[in-house]
């Protein structure tokens, strides 16, 4: 029986697979950390453009569509790990908690998005703002399943009830309206948005239960000074600094840093998550030196040829 959030991948490299099994029995076991600083100059810009329009965009709308789009250039991302089996992810699901009153501290409720990755910028904040706003004007679904039933359970009850869901879970016997669309361990990434609340970054644990195997806590920006590599004077610049946690059986250090590489070009012109992606937009990795010569090589080879 198949799994209702992703499709057991049937050709997997001999390495990974062995790796995945030896690594360690838990999510927790293949953590890597990460801290990635993002110059904000460029977001601040856009976003004040954008005011100008009447549309006010956030940071966190801003890191949410920059990872769909990965996402989806780069299914590989979208990918977990299930009892040392490979899945790939059917969509691209985005969680994040909200407080629904900073100043009273009320508790956090789940706000969970669900994207095929061929969403705009603009689509992407409208199902934002629009689940945020449910979250906010009362309470969603995975907040009365908790409150109403699993607040009054004693824990012994509980206890038998979550390990009975680690089992359907890696079974795959959990169903998508009950579990993959409310739950926030089953999703392709989880942001944290710690700049809301005037706090550094910081890495967010994994959980062993679900299914989730990137984390992104976004920290509060700050004054930095930077060197500029063309001058080779002291700058200060505006860095907001990402942690970031993921899974090392899906993502390893090459192709993580191609992610990261991919974020900043993203970043550098934001105006390309108003269209559509195209599937060739985003070529990485950067072309080397020699990489560069060698087509550069070819393309002189070829115009000879014509003549």
């Amino acid at each position: 029986m198949g799994r209702a959030d992703g499709k057991k991948l049937k050709h997997r490299d001999g390495m990974a697979r062995i790796g995945a099994l030896m690594m360690g029995k838990t999510r927790v076991d293949c953590q890597n950390h990460y801290t990635h600083e993002i110059n904000v100059r460029n977001v601040d810009e856009y976003i004040e453009m954008k005011k100008k329009d009447g549309v006010d965009y956030t940071y966190r709308d801003i890191v949410i569509a920059v990872f769909v789009r990965i996402f989806h250039l780069r299914p590989g991302f979208n990918r977990f790990v299930v009892r040392g089996k490979f899945y790939q992810r059917n969509y691209i699901d985005v969680a994040f908690m909200v407080h629904k009153n900073l100043r009273t501290g009320e508790k956090e409720t789940l706000v969970k998005c669900r994207f095929t990755g061929k969403e705009t910028l603009p689509e992407i904040k409208r199902q934002i703002d629009e689940k945020i706003a449910i979250a906010v004007g009362g309470t969603n679904e995975t907040d009365n399943f908790v409150d109403s039933l699993m607040g009054r359970m004693p824990t012994w009850f509980l206890r038998f009830f979550v390990n009975l869901m680690r089992l359907f879970d890696g079974l795959g016997w959990l169903s998508d309206k009950f579990m993959f669309e409310t739950s926030p361990f089953h999703c392709s990434f989880l942001i944290s948005d710690l700049k809301s609340v005037h706090l550094g970054p910081t890495w967010h644990h994994m959980y062993n239960f679900g299914n989730c195997g990137f984390m992104a806590c976004m920290g509060k920006e700050q004054l930095v000074p930077k060197v500029d590599k063309a001058t080779g004077e002291i700058k200060v610049e505006k860095i907001m600094e990402l942690g970031v946690s993921e899974d090392d059986r899906v993502t390893d250090g090459l192709i993580f840093s191609h992610m990261i590489r991919t974020a900043n070009r993203i970043i550098d012109n934001i105006s390309v998550l108003e269209r559509a992606p195209e599937d060739d937009e985003v070529k990485w990795p950067a072309p080397n030196e020699y990489e560069r010569k060698k087509a550069a090589k070819r393309a002189k080879k070829a115009a000879k040829k014509k003549k």
